[in-house]
């Protein structure tokens, strides 16, 4: 085993049992077929049974656990590694996770030095992170964790000298596709923000909502996140009739309901989705079902489903689960048959809503029974071709007791047509 063929293994399966089935075999009790996988070098199999071992608890286990991951881990494979050190940091032994980590971290790969981090912070080492981090904040993901992790320690003027200089904010990556410049101006509004200086952080997020005619979602989201937390209604409500105002829309009927003026949000959202607005409707619901007003939801929604356009999956989605929380699950699956007889769509996608519906009713076993489309009584259907199916199959016969069918499934469905290819092509 090197890390290469491991990496083959974790992106294609091959050879390897799928981490839902390996799940499935765990949950029924067929130890055996895992350990025999795991001693293959099945990496699935051995991180199962050492999170079973970790379960358990105890020293012996520990011990058991590391052992299970050690194959993998001497070949410096990161998933391993990064598991085991995990293992660690949970049990308190720091500094061993510390020194397993550090040498990939030296390397530059980006998830070991922000685990190190996280580990150092952890322990409040905070020069360490400053020093880990402090160099590599032309990484954009490592500078926000250089952020993250300095909160409170009253050093937000270094980070801020560490982090790139703002630049023209969202412009930036259209420029070049090759720049590796990035937007800095969220981290530098939060440092600002941490510091009291709110009103600045305000006015930097403000001038880069809307820069050369290009819209920054993220900056109006953050911007409208700032004024809400700050208690700045009148600024918010301003942000209502600027470039970005469906985010100021929602942390104002969010700020309104956490003050309790659930009236006030009701009215902004019913006024903003009868113009049209999806998205206030979709809030409108979930602010009337949060206080019980699950009939006035389900009306809302209604309307939202029809008026949408385009996909509406996401609306139908909510609207089940309100129907269900008021007790109405035979309601919502007449509603999906009904809106899937009058809109059309894919038979897998209504058999999919269907099962949802059972599942969120408590009735499991009714919502793995829900027929799709070109199945056989009795069999779970394969989709012809795809990993998803022969995944799906493989699941059942675990449930059904038949363990022993599993490898031979996996092995003609994904082995054998991979070893075919790799010979004949």
């Amino acid at each position: 085993m090197d890390a290469v063929d491991l990496d083959h293994h974790y992106r294609t399966y091959d050879g390897w049992i799928p981490p839902t089935v390996v799940a499935a075999l765990h949950e029924h009790g067929y130890a055996g077929i895992l350990h025999q996988a795991a001693a293959g070098g099945d990496w699935f199999c051995a991180h199962q049974l050492a999170e079973a071992a970790v379960d358990e608890g105890g020293p012996d286990r520990q011990a058991e656990a590391l052992a299970l991951l050690e194959p993998f881990v001497s070949t410096g494979w990161w998933p391993a590694v990064r598991a085991a050190g995990r293992l660690l940091a949970e049990w308190k032994r720091v500094d061993e996770a510390v020194q397993l980590l550090r040498p990939h971290a030296d390397t530059g790969h980006r998830e070991a030095v922000r685990d190190l981090a996280r580990l150092l912070a952890g322990q409040g080492r905070i020069d360490q992170v400053v020093a880990l981090l402090g160099p590599r904040t032309a990484d954009r993901s490592l500078a926000a964790v250089l952020v993250e992790l300095t909160a409170g320690y009253d050093r937000d003027d270094e980070i801020a000298a560490l982090l790139p200089a703002v630049d023209v904010g969202p412009t930036v990556p259209f420029k070049a596709w090759s720049s590796d410049a990035w937007d800095t101006v969220p981290l530098h509004a939060t440092l600002l923000e941490r510091q009291g200086r709110v009103d600045e952080a305000a006015a930097l997020l403000r001038a880069h909502v809307l820069v050369d005619g290009i819209l920054s979602a993220g900056h109006a989201e953050q911007l409208a996140s700032l004024l809400a937390r700050h208690g700045l209604e009148a600024e918010l409500r301003a942000l209502l009739s600027e470039a970005g105002e469906e985010y100021a829309l929602t942390a104002l009927a969010g700020f309104l309901e956490e003050r309790g003026r659930i009236e006030e949000a009701v009215d902004l959202l019913r006024q903003h989705g009868n113009a049209g607005n999806p998205h206030a409707g979709f809030q409108l619901a979930e602010v009337l079902a949060r206080h019980g007003r699950h009939d006035e939801a389900i009306e809302a929604l209604r309307h939202v489903a029809e008026t949408a356009g385009g996909d509406a999956d996401w609306i139908i989605r909510l609207l089940c689960r309100i129907f269900v929380e008021a007790g109405q699950e035979e309601e919502a699956l007449a509603y999906v048959d009904d809106y899937f007889a009058r809109h059309g769509g894919h038979p897998e996608e209504h058999a999919l809503a269907r099962s949802n519906i059972l599942k969120l009713s408590g009735r499991a076993e009714e919502a793995g029974a829900v027929p799709r489309s070109g199945s056989v009584p009795g069999e779970v259907p394969l989709q012809t071709g795809t990993l998803d199916g022969v995944v799906a199959a493989a699941e059942r016969l675990v449930r059904q007791g038949e363990p022993e069918k599993v490898v031979t499934l996996l092995r003609d469905h994904l082995d054998e047509p991979r070893r075919f290819l790799g010979e004949h092509l």
